[in-house]
């Protein structure tokens, strides 16, 4: 673990142009990142997508490399992987085919997914069985591409399919690829009572990825503003061994106005806390 395994993102960028993320994050000294698929950003969707060499052109400019991308996923999003109907099912599938499609034109080894949402209407079991089949599919389609999902809970307010670790085991195991990964996502992971340490003791090295986020506890906050302890978080990640990075997945509304300030400040924190673990 070494600063460069921070990854801004540019989800609290949302109100700037793209080519801003990638200049703060070079002005940063960051150069690894998770690109948040949102069309003001990079227009992607089940039908249509823009030029790969538009994002080859910012990493190749600023030399921040895309590690991760996030495509959109929640509702009220039509790419939802526990879709039912011919018609949404059919978009999700194309969605995600093209955003793992984009990953490997550009080089990047990692799609981020969830379990999807399930609708109020149905029992819960029916919406996880279409969420481990389309998790299945696509998990054969990246593993043709060279490209690893990375697959992470939702808090129970946004679904009910597998917001604990136990769930999202069931999924996992249900899906058996070896394309198929774990992001822990600390605001997931609080919102269940969970720790750091229950996520590695049930997946180990299968966790590939973190949305790194400080919260009370939840909240996705920018770090310093939220009430968890990311000295110790970073121990215990330390502690595991873990390889992969810490995605900075900001949706706070008070990280919009001035995202670029918030990243300095979590850089600088972070490599103090590295230092004393």
């Amino acid at each position: 673990m070494d600063v460069q395994s921070l990854y801004p993102m540019n989800i609290s960028f949302r109100y700037f142009d793209l080519e801003k993320f990638f200049e703060s994050c070079a002005k940063t000294g960051l150069h690894n990142a998770e690109i948040w698929l949102c069309p003001q950003h990079f227009l992607i969707n089940g039908q249509f997508s823009e030029d790969p060499s538009k994002l080859k052109a910012l990493m190749r400019e600023y030399g921040v490399q895309i590690k991760c991308l996030c495509g959109e996923q929640n509702n009220p999003k039509p790419n939802n992987m526990a879709a039912r109907g011919e018609l949404l099912v059919g978009n999700t599938r194309s969605y995600f085919h093209r955003v793992i499609d984009l990953a490997e034109a550009i080089g990047c080894p990692k799609v981020l997914v969830t379990p999807g949402w399930n609708y109020f209407d149905e029992k819960v079991d029916e919406a996880r069985v279409r969420s481990i089949d389309m998790l299945r599919e696509l998990s054969v389609y990246a593993h043709a591409r060279g490209v690893t999902l990375v697959l992470e809970s939702i808090w129970g307010k946004s679904s009910q399919i597998a917001p604990t670790i136990a769930q999202i085991a069931n999924i996992k195991d249900a899906v058996n690829s070896d394309s198929l990964k774990l992001t822990l996502d600390l605001g997931a992971m609080s919102d269940a009572g969970e720790t750091v340490d229950d996520w590695f003791s049930a997946f180990g090295s299968d966790i590939a990825h973190c949305h790194f986020v400080d919260g009370t506890p939840t909240g996705h906050m920018p770090w310093g503003h939220g009430n968890l302890d990311m000295r110790g978080i970073l121990a215990s990640f330390k502690k595991a061994g873990y390889k992969g990075g810490f995605s900075l997945e900001y949706v706070h509304p008070m990280s919009f106005q001035d995202p670029a300030g918030y990243l300095a400040e979590t850089k600088a924190l972070f490599e103090k806390c590295l230092q004393t673990i």
